[in-house]
């Protein structure tokens, strides 16, 4: 098995999921402001959720995974919301 190619087509795979599904969060967003909050505190559940399972885990958890994780939280904040959004979870 040529790891380092599945390596690359998973990460391509995960940029392609993100990028779509912001986008499609950022499209749903301009409808209505109530979609909007919706989105809105539906990210700030997805940061409170890793934050959940990296406490759960406790020292099983590696750091690292945990911040990349909560740092993709709030990248799709950014490309959804905007850059002036405030950051639920500082990175």
């Amino acid at each position: 098995m040529n790891y380092d190619h599945e390596i690359r087509s998973l990460a391509a795979e995960t940029l392609a999921t993100q990028t779509i599904l912001a986008q499609a969060l950022f499209r749903l967003s301009q409808f209505d402001p109530g979609l909007k909050r919706a989105i809105t505190e539906a990210l700030n559940d997805a940061a409170n959720i890793v934050e959940h399972v990296a406490i759960e885990a406790g020292a099983a958890a590696h750091p690292a995974h945990t911040v990349k994780a909560l740092q993709i939280v709030e990248e799709i904040r950014t490309m959804v919301l905007g850059g002036g959004s405030k950051p639920k979870h500082a990175v």
